[in-house]
């Protein structure tokens, strides 16, 4: 009878048999011999209790997978070899003792086994749900208003930033003035490094019953206030934040491909190939619904009400770069979503403005790789039918030629010139660029243009799936 696949006799073993014995493990590789998965897994067991000898001897056996994983080779000697022969033969049995580490991994595997993230100094910043203020609600949190001052945290350049904060405020929301920390090199603003929280205020509707609450020593010159409540506000304000830049980006890209604007939040999410978002959050939805009631009630009263992504371009227009007299106050997120990647350093960027979003570590194919300015002309889920391909769980077809960002099946090449000229991603990483870069979104690809920090959302951004976003009549001959 044929051999199934590898990796698939993998999933169908820990599906069936949990780690909680190694004599599975054992049993597994006597059986599959050739499946150097699995013997980069015995490895790793060993590695666990403390037997190195028997471990270098499973890892040489794992071969380009222990060094895909590792970045590193293997040489083992004559006797780690004999005492893994000698083990073999006595059938001795031991306890998994880094039975969660190993558990980590193997989830790692299941998701999508060649896939898995080359692990490095990427910072990761969590999502997880915050407690609110007892004094303040959901609905609060969402009118909140954030501003960055960029530059310094100077006295005067902060106090500039203050005064032209409250004068485009309305006075009835409240507002925190954040200091955006550059990232390294060039003039972006690192979304995903929490900033320092300068001042808060609870505005009121009399303008003298204002109370303005200083947390940053530096800035003010001062004895700060505790930044306790403005970071929980900050914490899920910026949760929101991204759901409201995502959707922001996908209305105004389809009214750019359709020359009209949706009717509703399911013409985002159309099948294949008008597939402008695989779907939307509970918030997403709820603040469309807000949007359109206001703009009902504005047609209503046959008064002009601008949309709450134009609006905020405005503001953010309004409140400047960063120069003399402006403080450097910048609104956070304002702008919509582009991509951005640079050839020099393997970086891939998802950013608003001058916000990166997330930043990504890519390979790409030197000269072959184009440059200059392109547009996600389509999204596909498992292009030519799978997820574990050449060109991995998801692409995204630049300007309808030959050329896309994709996933892999050789996450070695991340980092390197080893495509025909298309950009090629981790898994974890094409699939939370697939959720939230919209059909239609800008990219730029050039030399110099990002720094080499790599970030990315824990746990990675996400969306319900609404649509059928596979194309199986169509096989991909991506440039890859």
């Amino acid at each position: 009878m044929k051999p199934k696949d590898h990796d698939e006799q993998l999933r169908q073993f820990f599906q069936h048999h949990p780690l909680d014995d190694p004599l599975y493990l054992k049993k597994y590789v006597r059986e599959h011999p050739q499946n150097k998965m699995a013997w980069y897994l015995l490895g790793r067991e060993y590695d666990a209790q403390g037997k190195r000898g028997k471990a270098l001897y499973c890892y040489t056996q794992a071969g380009e997978i222990y060094e895909a994983f590792e970045n590193r080779t293997i040489a083992v000697s004559p006797e780690s070899e004999r005492s893994l022969t000698l083990w073999e033969r006595r059938g001795k049995r031991n306890k998994l003792l880094g039975r969660l580490r190993l558990a980590g991994l193997t989830l790692l595997l299941l998701l999508g086994v060649v896939f898995a993230p080359q692990w490095g100094s990427e910072t990761r910043q969590s999502q997880q749900a915050y407690t609110l203020p007892p004094d303040m609600t959901a609905d609060q949190v969402q009118q909140t208003k954030v501003y960055y001052v960029t530059g310094d945290k100077s006295k005067e350049r902060v106090g500039a930033a203050l005064q032209q904060m409250l004068l485009q405020e309305r006075l009835n929301r409240y507002a925190i003035l954040a200091y955006g920390k550059p990232a390294a090199g060039g003039d972006w603003i690192s979304w995903l490094t929490p900033p320092d929280i300068l001042l808060s205020v609870a505005a009121r509707q009399d303008a003298s019953q204002q109370q303005i609450e200083y947390h940053d020593a530096e800035s003010c010159g001062c004895q700060p206030t505790d930044p306790a409540k403005p970071q929980a506000v900050y914490r899920a304000w910026s949760q929101q934040r991204e759901q409201e830049l995502v959707l922001n980006s996908a209305l105004q890209a389809y009214e750019r491909k359709y020359g009209e604007a949706a009717d509703s939040l399911a013409d985002l999410s159309r099948p294949y190939p008008d597939n402008v978002l695989s779907g939307a959050t509970p918030f997403m939805e709820q603040l469309y619904q807000e949007r359109k009631g206001q703009a009902a009630q504005a047609a209503a009263a046959s008064a002009p009400v601008l949309a709450d992504a134009e609006a905020s371009a405005s503001d953010a227009s309004s409140a400047g770069d960063e120069g003399v007299g402006t403080g450097g106050l910048v609104k956070p997120l304002s702008e919509p979503l582009s991509i951005v990647v640079d050839k020099s350093n393997h970086r891939l960027a998802l950013v608003s403005g001058r916000f990166i979003v997330r930043i990504y570590p890519v390979g790409l194919g030197a000269g072959r790789t184009p440059e200059g300015t392109f547009e996600i002309s389509e999204k596909v889920r498992n292009p030519n039918g799978k997820s574990n391909g050449e060109f991995g769980s998801r692409g995204m077809t630049l300007s309808d030629t030959q050329y896309a960002i994709h996933g892999t099946n050789k996450p070695s090449s991340i980092g390197k010139d080893q495509s025909l000229g298309c950009v090629r991603m981790l898994k974890e990483d094409i699939e939370e660029l697939f959720a939230m870069a919209p059909l239609g979104t800008p990219v730029t690809i050039g030399h110099g243009l990002l720094p080499t920090e790599i970030k990315r959302g824990q746990p990675p951004f996400g969306l319900p799936v609404s649509s059928e976003e596979t194309n199986p009549g169509k096989v991909y001959k991506w440039l890859d």
